[in-house]
């Protein structure tokens, strides 16, 4: 949030005096905070390597009972037979990958190809024990734990899947990371396996009296138990705090009062400060510009362009998004009313709308308004229900869009599956169109996760008979990746970039399909 520059006829002294006084207050209270968060982060987080242990220790409790079933049979023929009772190990116990005989350093019988020989290197087993590989033949990018059970010259190895080992990492990593060590190697809570020792930053606490041979370990960073001040300090981060900022405070007003961000941006308001950039969107097939999505931007005269992220959201938290938007809707209007004969028909203008919006009957009129500055060369207008705060159905909100339906005015879903209840809406509210996240086009490519959430969207948009419309497009493989879908619309830098009206106007109006068609209101299946 930019500071009030208009505010700095102020003496200096008002901000430095008042910091002073507040970071007196709060540097009384650091050393007891301190020391009493540090000593509750230790004690948390030998808890959960106490928890990570037992459940690590019963993972290799299941890989021991494998191998202790089996182990008699080693020097047996590898038979038809023998591999069945191996595979039966690998399918009743649980965790267990492979079951795998060895006498001396020869594996000659196994779960997964039966008979074979295949070397044993003793010197990669800790203690003899335990074995941690980034992955085997089969599954080379998928690590796993080799427990070896031996009497005399004669071995069960036993492979566990490392996936239980992984999560019982990242499940209980929720402040520090845990990482498994097994001889030279270390496991982490993504999968990887490394090898020597891990340089991370902070104090190093390890699991005590392990009956494996592995070790559980995890690093406290000097600045990581500030994190548990509310936890393990709840009194005296709520004296300390309190009283410094308080002092703080106080002797600011006593020196005068700074404008607030809120207030900045009610002086923006007034000030005509926000202004509306657009970004073309295009058709699916062609590329061609059929509209436009208006993005509010913050010229402030002193710091500059602020980017929407900075503002928007305190402008919904406090209501000021409701005359924000009505300024932007009239803008537009003003600019591109008499220029409207150099749009096609049907070229629609969309704005962002939040729950704010749906109070009451007031974007009703704000539509109307706006529709009817296009009269003689009518657009189409498109709501883009934003999901930062969820919109509750009730009388008003069902009123409100039955009434913007019966208008003409569209709505779609903006960041589709990013916010508050998605699917919910799309059955109230009966949404017209779905816009996919760009964080999922972002990974096109890269993320098969997000690939097929993409996939999936663009089904479920079918399947409703909705429009679709894919945002954040910036590079060719993610519009010809898109390409195949058929999808109605695109946005992104690839097709342009957001920009003042009268620069979108010079670029675009005179390059603009007179004849694309537009958004529409699809008949539900």
């Amino acid at each position: 949030m930019p500071v009030n520059y208009s505010r700095f006829h102020q003496p200096f002294f008002r901000f430095f005096i008042s910091l002073i006084v507040c970071l007196l207050v709060l540097i009384v209270g650091f050393y007891a905070i301190s020391w009493q968060t540090a000593e509750g982060f230790n004690h948390e987080a030998r808890q959960r390597l106490m928890l990570a242990q037992r459940q690590v220790n019963l993972t290799l409790d299941n890989g021991k009972r494998a191998a202790s079933s089996v182990l008699a049979y080693v020097g047996d023929e590898c038979d038809d037979a023998l591999v069945q009772k191996l595979r039966q190990q690998v399918a009743v116990v649980p965790n267990v990958r492979t079951v795998n005989l060895a006498k001396g350093d020869n594996i000659y019988c196994t779960s997964l190809f039966g008979a074979r020989n295949a070397s044993l290197d003793l010197s990669d087993y800790s203690q003899g024990q335990l074995d941690l590989m980034p992955g085997n033949p089969v599954t080379p990018g998928h690590a796993l734990i080799a427990y070896r059970l031996f009497k005399g010259d004669k071995s069960v190895v036993v492979g566990i899947d490392s996936y239980f080992l992984q999560n019982i990492l990242d499940l209980l990593g929720t402040h520090t990371r845990l990482y498994l060590k097994i001889g030279s190697s270390w496991l982490d809570d993504q999968g990887e396996v490394s090898e020597g020792e891990i340089t991370v930053p902070g104090l190093k606490v390890d699991s005590i009296n392990t009956p494996y041979a592995y070790q559980i370990s995890t690093f406290i960073a000097p600045h990581a138990h500030w994190r548990f001040i509310l936890e393990y300090s709840l009194v005296s981060v709520i004296i300390f705090p309190f009283l410094g900022v308080l002092a703080g405070i106080t002797t600011w007003l006593l020196l005068g009062r700074m404008g607030s961000p809120l207030a900045q941006m009610k002086s923006a308001l007034l000030n005509h400060q926000f202004i509306p950039y657009l970004q073309p969107l295009v058709e699916g097939d062609n590329y061609a510009v059929i509209g436009a999505e208006a993005l509010m931007r913050w010229q402030h005269p002193k710091v500059g362009m602020i980017p929407p992220d900075q503002f928007i959201p305190l402008a919904e938290q406090s209501g000021l998004i409701v005359p924000m938007t009505q300024m932007m809707m009239k803008q537009v209007s003003n600019y591109f009313a008499p220029r409207a004969s150099q749009l096609p028909i049907g070229f629609h203008f969309s704005f962002n709308i939040s729950a704010s919006h749906c109070t009451d009957m007031g974007l009703l009129e704000d539509c109307k308004a706006f529709l009817a500055a296009f009269f003689d060369h009518p657009v189409l207008l498109v709501l883009e229900l934003t999901e930062r705060e969820l919109i509750c159905p009730n009388e008003i909100t069902t009123r409100l869009f039955r009434e913007l339906h019966k208008l003409g005015v569209l709505l779609a879903i903006d960041d589709f599956g990013t916010g508050h209840s998605s699917l919910s809406y799309v059955q109230q509210f009966e949404i017209d169109a779905l816009k996919i996240d760009q964080s999922f086009i972002a990974k096109i490519g890269t993320d098969a996760l997000s690939a097929h959430i993409v996939d999936n969207v663009i089904d479920l948009a079918k399947r409703l008979n909705l429009n679709i419309v894919a945002e954040g497009i910036e590079t060719r493989k993610q519009a010809e990746y898109l390409r195949a879908f058929k999808l109605d619309y695109l946005q992104g830098y690839l097709f342009g970039r957001p920009q003042p009206m009268s620069e979108f106007a010079k670029q675009w109006l005179n390059q603009i399909n007179p004849t694309a068609i537009p958004y529409s209101r699809k008949p539900r299946a």
